[in-house]
């Protein structure tokens, strides 16, 4: 088997919570509602109106605010992840599609309209969301990257250490680097991620032989 012929997979089909037209014009409606007047000022009462149904229709698809929060922040994950992985479609090495869907990781989320908005207004409210009030998708994330890595890894396109412990790695760096971005590394900065990808993650990922 050869570098080219095993792109990274990141699938977003794959995660949880998959929604129908009905409540994806809910989410929608709640998404623009929570750029515009963030978390705390946003009632279900708003959103219903936004998303034009009835308050008793939209709780009996989310049954309460925090509920709802979830469901926008999963949905979100999901399209950047499609978004991400057509982008590595016409990257032929492993090792590159890794590092730059990590690069793309940091940047998207860092330049995402909402995760910008609250974290300037009330990194209070949306901090535990990004930590540890949506535990299902960061051990997602772990064990669905963890299996594209170790799927590379029988092929002999990236580095035999442990597949787990590397994706955790990869994702703890991504979280480290969105909700501090404070420092030499500028997650906004394509050129500062690649640079800081290059430079220490591309001799993590290569193959010992190589």
């Amino acid at each position: 088997m050869t570098d080219h012929q095993t792109p990274i997979s990141l699938t977003a089909e794959t995660l949880p919570g998959k929604a129908n037209a009905t409540a994806d014009q809910v989410l929608d409606a709640a998404l623009a509602l929570f750029i515009e007047f963030g978390l705390r000022r946003t009632t279900m009462d708003d959103v219903a109106r936004q998303a034009g149904i009835g308050r008793a229709t939209l709780y009996r698809r989310f049954g309460d605010k925090d509920q709802l929060v979830q469901a926008v922040i999963l949905r979100e994950c999901q399209q950047q992840l499609a978004l991400i992985e057509q982008h590595l479609k016409g990257i032929e090495s492993a090792v590159d599609a890794l590092l730059e869907a990590f690069v793309l990781a940091v940047t998207r989320a860092q330049s995402h309209p909402l995760l910008t908005r609250l974290l300037r207004s009330e990194p209070d409210t949306i901090l535990p969301y990004l930590t540890t009030e949506l535990p299902e998708v960061t051990t997602f994330s772990r064990l669905y990257l963890a299996g594209q890595i170790s799927k590379l890894q029988k092929g002999g396109l990236l580095s035999a250490k442990p597949a787990e412990q590397m994706a955790e790695l990869l994702l703890r760096l991504v979280q480290s680097l969105v909700l501090s971005p404070a420092g030499v590394i500028d997650p906004a900065d394509e050129n500062s991620v690649r640079g800081f990808a290059n430079l220490f993650l591309r001799p993590l990922l290569t193959p010992d032989n190589r």
